[in-house]
């Protein structure tokens, strides 16, 4: 464990950050050519995707009243340096390779996708992009309105979302805002941030809402109307949350478990740069060179062989200049 590090929420990036790989490994398979419907690949990918990455902006929100505190020149240039630069290095080699491969891959990104990216956010690195802007949303507006303000905006965005989310950025702009800012409010409230300590009773009745939420979900996502899926993340999400907060502190009492999930979750900057491209290649080996027919079981050895190869390349390179460069530092203290 690491000096001045909260445990469990590196343990809850960790979580998420897997789930963030196996997403993509899901997503791919299911997007190649001549896949069908699988419920074994579809149930776990709408699942995850129902709030795997408002997690992230959630935990980073739980981090941004000290930033914001800073002098513009200092926040922005930390901001540069851990988002802003890592996004554009890793969107030229990945937009690069898939450029080259493009005939092969499923989304056919190429050099023009590469040129747009100040623009328009390059694949996987929406992440990146959108984190941005909601920092710099956030140190402007938390000037000019009180914290309860903030939270009516974020919660006006998110209601606006179906109306506007084909423009820009918006649809993940207005969801993601909405639980960064709430992530701020929960660190800072200690009548909220009590509710996410760990006790049995709250992680088993997280676990029950969590399971009879995405029941329902499934039966939402079948209807196939934008709006109604859009609003219904105002269950997914904090159920999904609450979930894995009350995990994270659970498993850290397993000391290898902890040891392992923390490890992963203090590497998921790194690992979610670099894993698009073992995915890829991963996939097009076993489903297009080997044909393998047992999808289930290839989304999950997608997941471990792309998880491998991320954390073998960080811990290789992580303690070098460029290793810093193109991970954003992500070697800081909470």
């Amino acid at each position: 464990m690491n000096k001045g590090r909260i445990v469990w929420i590196d343990i809850a990036k960790g979580i998420g950050i897997i789930l963030v790989v196996y997403g993509h490994a899901l997503g791919g398979i299911m997007n190649s050519n001549g896949i069908g419907v699988h419920n074994s690949l579809t149930i776990p990918y709408n699942i995850i995707y129902g709030f795997h990455m408002p997690l992230f902006f959630f935990l980073a929100g739980m981090f941004v009243h000290n930033w914001a505190k800073r002098p513009l020149k200092v926040a922005l240039s930390q901001k540069l340096r851990s988002l802003v630069i890592p996004y554009f290095v890793w969107t030229i080699i990945t937009g690069s390779v898939m450029a080259l491969v493009r005939k092969y891959t499923n989304s056919g990104l190429g050099v023009k996708d590469i040129l747009l990216s100040p623009i328009a956010p390059f694949s996987e690195y929406w992440f990146l992009y959108v984190l941005f802007v909601i920092f710099v949303i956030y140190y402007v507006m938390i000037r000019l309105v009180n914290d309860k303000g903030l939270i009516v905006i974020a919660f006006l965005l998110f209601l606006m979302r179906p109306i506007l989310y084909e423009y820009w950025i918006f649809d993940a702009l207005s969801l993601n805002f909405l639980w960064f800012v709430l992530g701020a409010e929960f660190q800072k409230q200690k009548m909220l941030n009590s509710v996410m300590k760990y006790s049995t009773k709250k992680m088993w009745f997280s676990l029950i809402v969590f399971v009879v939420v995405n029941i329902l979900n499934l039966i939402v996502l079948r209807l196939n109307v934008y709006w109604i899926g859009s609003y219904y993340k105002v269950l997914t999400v904090p159920a999904g949350i609450m979930f894995v907060i009350y995990i994270s502190q659970l498993l850290e009492k397993y000391e290898v478990i902890e040891a392992i999930l923390s490890w992963l979750g203090g590497a998921s900057m790194a690992i979610y740069v670099m894993h698009l491209i073992p995915i890829a290649g991963c996939r097009i080996i076993a489903l297009k060179l080997i044909r393998y027919q047992n999808l289930f079981a290839l989304s999950i050895i997608i997941t471990l062989i792309a998880l491998i190869v991320c954390v073998s390349i960080y811990a290789l390179i992580i303690k070098t200049v460029i290793g810093k460069v193109v991970f954003g530092k992500k070697l800081v203290k909470y």
